[in-house]
């Protein structure tokens, strides 16, 4: 629960959402004697949100220009974490100018700390990119993109949580919706059939974010929920029961990649407990000890060695009364051997306890390297920055 004092600074001023490739970028491996000129972000536009400002921003081509804009999202969750209602839809483009607003801005409306049920996707294939959320009584809601309007509204069986869409048939595109509620069931449907409910499931433990991956190369993807990984049909393929499976302990975060490239994905699961990398199989590679692991990611940390490295970021306890708790860092190889962790480094408590990071491709021009962009908590300095590589000859 937000105290007072936060929600106080949160509605004094505008907020941001930043759109950042490399800046308080974490570099995984050890960094060149000279870095390339031309991969030092630079500052191309900064924009201040108005009172529609949030936390929450989705990215996509939403008018069809080729250009990418920004959605801004307010939200109340007033219900609960389970009961997030969109309350204000901003469409922006990286400029700062409003293309389209549906409904009243409200700046206490700007973070919840839930899954928000909202995505950019083009739901039917014409090319255009759509607008799609629900309401916590599964009401689902497809707005045009490129105007704001109202195409359509699908009341579904269940969900209310977040979505994801995936190709389930092989048909190339993806059509088939995966939603879920908070933490016990979800729901699969087809939106090539008018969102026609394909198959469900109950009382199961989903995490946060389900994941699809084609694992077996027949063209149709899998579905990795909580720690099961469905076939397209909904048969149960494998499963990890033993993983803390409750509210408290659930899949925090997944990442899938082929890591040493014989052609098969391993999988890297924060389990709220210990950092867990998988074989395509749902074989265990390696099970590392960890207070509440709460991201995993896979990437070409260390580009001195073969193949991708494992990175995960627990939460771990306070040192004590008084002190703040930080996070621990950790890269290991497909085999589970350590390569780094930040407990030596100096400093280390100022990463903070909710560290969030994201995997950067091909920044520096090498596709053999991969870097880490790394933010503490959530940043709220009222701008929008989008950042590129400099052009400066070398």
């Amino acid at each position: 629960m937000q105290s007072c004092d936060r929600k106080s600074r949160l509605a004094s001023g505008a907020l941001v959402a930043s759109l950042l490739v490399a800046v308080g970028g974490t570099y995984a491996a050890e960094p060149p004697a000279l870095p390339r000129r031309d991969s030092v972000p630079k500052l191309l536009h900064a924009t201040e949100f108005g009172d529609y400002g949030s936390s929450v921003v989705r990215f996509g081509d939403l008018n069809g220009d080729g250009q990418i804009e920004a959605l801004v999202v307010q939200e109340d969750a007033s219900g609960g974490q389970n009961q997030i209602v969109v309350t204000c839809l901003t469409a922006i483009d990286l400029e700062g100018k409003i293309l389209w607003q549906v409904g009243k801005p409200d700046r206490r409306n700007v973070w919840t700390g839930g899954d928000t049920p909202i995505q950019i996707h083009d739901i039917d294939g014409d090319g255009q990119a759509e607008v799609i959320y629900q309401d916590p009584k599964s009401l689902l809601t497809i707005l045009d993109g490129k105007t704001g309007k109202q195409k359509k509204q699908i009341q579904l069986a269940g969900g209310h949580d977040c979505l994801l869409f995936a190709d389930l048939n092989g048909s190339g595109r993806a059509q088939q919706m995966v939603v879920k509620d908070r933490y016990s069931n979800f729901w699969v449907y087809d939106a090539a059939q008018d969102f026609k409910l394909l198959w469900s499931k109950e009382k199961v433990i989903t995490g946060h974010y389900p994941i699809n991956f084609d694992f077996n190369g027949d063209g149709k993807d899998e579905l990795l929920v909580g720690y099961r990984l469905y076939a397209p049909d909904g048969k149960i393929l494998w499963s990890h029961d033993e993983f803390p499976s409750n509210r408290e302990g659930h899949n925090d975060a997944v990442d899938v990649k082929d890591m040493d490239g014989d052609g098969r994905a391993e999988i890297a699961l924060a389990t709220s407990e210990d950092a867990v990398l998988l074989d395509a199989d749902g074989k265990i590679l390696f099970r590392k000890p960890m207070h509440h692991t709460q991201h995993a990611m896979i990437g070409r940390f260390r580009p001195d060695l073969p193949g991708k490295q494992a990175f995960y970021i627990s939460r771990e306890d306070a040192a004590g009364p008084g002190s703040s708790p930080k996070a621990l860092e950790a890269i290991y190889t497909k085999s589970g051997e350590l390569l780094w962790d930040n407990t030596k480094q100096k400093d280390a408590e100022k990463d903070g306890w909710l560290t969030q990071a994201v995997v950067v491709e091909n920044w520096s021009g090498n596709p053999k390297e991969n870097f880490l962009r790394k933010s503490t908590g959530i940043s709220r300095t009222g701008h929008l920055r989008a950042l590129r590589r400099s052009k400066a000859s070398c």
